[in-house]
């Protein structure tokens, strides 16, 4: 019988397994078994993987964050970031695990968006000819003042020079959902039947706090919880122990891991 504490950790826009090194030191010292996939691609350097990622469907990503996970000992839980914790739902409703925690998720199918920060950040890529065959590269500007506007600036320029590009088309599919007849951002909820932690940040400019507040509410087992001064990076920096905190006690209190 498998004894392992599985845990899956999905980065988000722009980001690879780099963004989890705080916290994967911080479930690893807790005697969890961590796995930090990198999304298709997002292993190649900013520019060279623009062109292989622009086109990429959440569909593709969680097809191979799902052969990842079925690949493992036992179910794990499904813990996701940004853009990662939509795809942890997506992925939960498709295979076996043992809870998804959705932290500053993006937004599901059918889960209002449309908030004035959100709508200025991204506007300028929709405005594009065919926004969805071309990639999301990221900006200085963009990242300091709508991901990393808690993290001192050396801290956010640190996390910046490892970016990558993103997705058109994945944004595209979450963006305007009611365009997609694959329906890729759609989470048939009622087939998540483990506990589902959605966590929130106070200071978050780019995923309003209403969203994974929506979010928790989607579920039969749904728990939402909010880290104060926080930005949306909360597994880096100041906001990891209240975040982990937070996870601890969800954890505990939903039995997670019976074994």
């Amino acid at each position: 019988m498998a004894t392992s504490r599985n845990v899956v950790l999905i980065h988000g826009s722009w980001h690879t397994d780099i963004f989890w090194n705080e916290a994967r030191t911080e479930f690893e010292v807790r005697g969890y078994t961590v796995h930090t996939p990198v999304l298709r691609h997002h292993e190649l350097p900013l520019m060279e993987g623009a062109g292989k990622i622009a086109s990429l469907s959440l569909l593709d990503y969680t097809r191979d964050i799902i052969d990842y996970a079925e690949s493992l000992d036992s179910p794990p839980l499904l813990i996701g970031h940004s853009m990662g914790g939509l795809l942890a739902q997506l992925v939960a409703a498709r295979t076996a695990n043992a809870g998804v925690v959705a932290a500053t998720p993006a937004p599901a199918a059918g889960t209002f968006a449309y908030y004035p920060k959100t709508v200025k950040i991204f506007a300028p890529h929709f405005f594009q000819f065919r926004p969805w065959a071309k990639p999301i590269i990221p900006r200085w500007e963009q990242y300091s003042n709508a991901c990393a506007n808690m993290q001192p600036e050396s801290e956010a320029r640190k996390h910046f020079a490892v970016l990558v590009a993103e997705s058109g088309r994945a944004y595209c599919e979450f963006a305007f959902p009611w365009l997609d007849r694959r329906k890729a951002a759609t989470v048939d909820y009622a087939a998540i039947t483990t506990p589902v932690l959605a966590i929130g940040a106070t200071h978050d400019n780019i995923i309003n706090p209403r969203i994974p507040r929506t979010t928790a509410k989607k579920f039969t087992n749904g728990t939402y919880t909010e880290i104060h001064e926080s930005d949306h990076l909360v597994f880096i920096g100041k906001a990891l122990p209240a975040c982990m905190a937070a996870i601890d006690t969800w954890i505990t209190q939903e039995k997670i891991f019976r074994n």
